[in-house]
């Protein structure tokens, strides 16, 4: 009986713990949204070629706002974080970036690619 409790009980912690990452659809800006559709028609089209597969968006907290960022490996030097309303900090080294990237927190993944490793 204890094994059959197990057999029921694990996959179902690792399949809510795995769902439990993504931030909610409706909290995400509409051109993050947009983003992630191309990616992942990008991914239908061509599964196996590509960059698309190995990204990542993911979500952090600056200064009581939330910023995003994509990550991918094989194209990505840093990220570029860009804010809820679109706006992207600037991508030089300046007071108000090196602030974001000392300060940040609280780092949730949005949308993972197929193939996405981590970084």
């Amino acid at each position: 009986m204890k094994k059959l409790v197990l057999i029921i009980i694990i996959p179902f912690l690792m399949i809510s713990c795995e769902k439990g990452y993504l931030v909610p659809e409706n909290e995400l800006p509409e051109w993050l949204r947009i983003c992630i559709e191309k990616d992942e028609q990008i991914i239908k089209i061509e599964p196996v070629r590509g960059t698309a597969p190995y990204g990542s968006w993911v979500r952090t907290e600056w200064k009581g706002e939330y910023f995003y960022e994509y990550f991918n490996p094989l194209y990505s030097l840093f990220q570029k974080p860009i804010s809820h309303i679109g706006d992207t900090l600037n991508f030089f080294v300046n007071d108000n970036n090196t602030a974001y990237y000392k300060e940040k927190c609280c780092v949730k993944d949005v949308w993972k690619g197929p193939k996405y490793k981590g970084y």
